[in-house]
């Protein structure tokens, strides 16, 4: 049986890139509202950092999208799953969650360039700063309910494969908390990566300030890969199949110890850990950092995507 070509595969890497997309959307999505209101306050808009996660936010969303309508059967028609919706369908409640998510994300990100955008647009577009004016007025709550879209997008690329019923592996409400950590984590990479790129302080607030959460993130992340197989085994049954599979030899094996656990999560925590240490970040550390974590995740959902479709019940 070929890592990549099995009787029993029915969505392929595309899924995976989507996955991974939306996911890195919602982290650096709330990591920008986290940098604002806990970090920098009003000058937020001129920290390469809160720049970098909203550029990433908005462009990989939208990517994720294109990704997904092209990876249908018939990609001219994907506009029926944005009028005709399903309130039992798992697909659908996610076409909502993503919709809503994307009005917010550029509510917010309007609110927080409103003066850099009012400036441009003042003799050009004066309506531009009366709409920008208007949003500020609702900031708390566009906050707010941005912060909870945000995690609900980044829980709801865990629930797309949880929903699935005939692949044991996926059928734990681990794996949406699973992804969603690990989608916080890819945010939070991202934005360092694209912040430190648009000459962001590598030694700045912002990054001490990611970095002190991205710790407990890996963690995290580590416990509930282990709860996650912890209780495939313990089920028994085509669970316990599935665990033993993806965990055994293989190419999967290798890309699940050395690819996720090795270079995408003891790598950047050890790096994470020394900095924390030294109190000194540089580019390349800093670089260095994001791009393991960021492999880390994709190879995760990569991993989860194709080994969970090896085993069926």
């Amino acid at each position: 049986m070929s890592a990549f070509h099995f009787d029993t595969l029915v969505w392929h890497w595309p899924i995976a890139i989507y996955l991974f997309l939306a996911g890195v959307s919602a982290g650096a999505m709330f990591f920008a509202v986290l940098l604002k209101h806990v970090c920098l306050k009003d000058k937020a808009y001129l920290s390469g950092f809160v720049q970098a996660a909203c550029i990433v936010a908005a462009i990989s969303v939208l990517a994720g999208l294109g990704v997904l309508v092209l990876d249908l059967t018939k990609p001219f028609d994907f506009w029926k799953i944005l009028v005709f919706y399903n309130p039992t369908s798992v697909m659908s409640m996610g076409v909502i969650i993503l919709m809503l998510y994307q009005v917010l994300m550029y509510a917010w990100i309007a609110i927080t360039f409103q003066k850099p955008i009012n400036d441009f647009c003042k003799n050009r577009f004066p309506i531009v700063g009366k709409l920008t004016s208007m949003l500020q007025r609702y900031e708390a709550g566009i906050t707010g309910l941005l912060v909870i879209f945000s995690v609900s997008l980044g829980a709801y690329t865990g629930f797309l494969l949880s929903a699935q019923p005939h692949f044991p592996m996926w059928n734990t409400g681990v794996l949406p908390l699973l992804f969603l950590v690990s989608g916080l984590s890819s945010g939070a990479a991202a934005s360092l990566l694209g912040g430190v790129l648009l000459k962001g302080n590598p030694n700045g607030a912002e990054v001490h300030f990611i970095h002190k959460i991205e710790i407990p993130l890996i963690l995290a992340e580590m416990l509930l890969m282990f709860t996650f197989f912890m209780g495939l085994v313990f089920s028994g049954g085509q669970s316990k199949v599935a665990a033993l599979t993806a965990l055994g030899e293989g190419f999967w094996g290798l890309v699940f110890w050395f690819g996720i656990m090795g270079l995408g999560l003891s790598a950047p925590l050890t790096m994470n850990l020394f900095m924390t240490t030294t109190s000194k970040r540089k580019f390349s550390y800093v670089a260095g950092t994001a791009c393991l974590s960021l492999l880390g995740v994709i190879l995760l959902r990569n991993f989860i995507l194709y080994t969970g479709q090896m085993t069926v019940s």
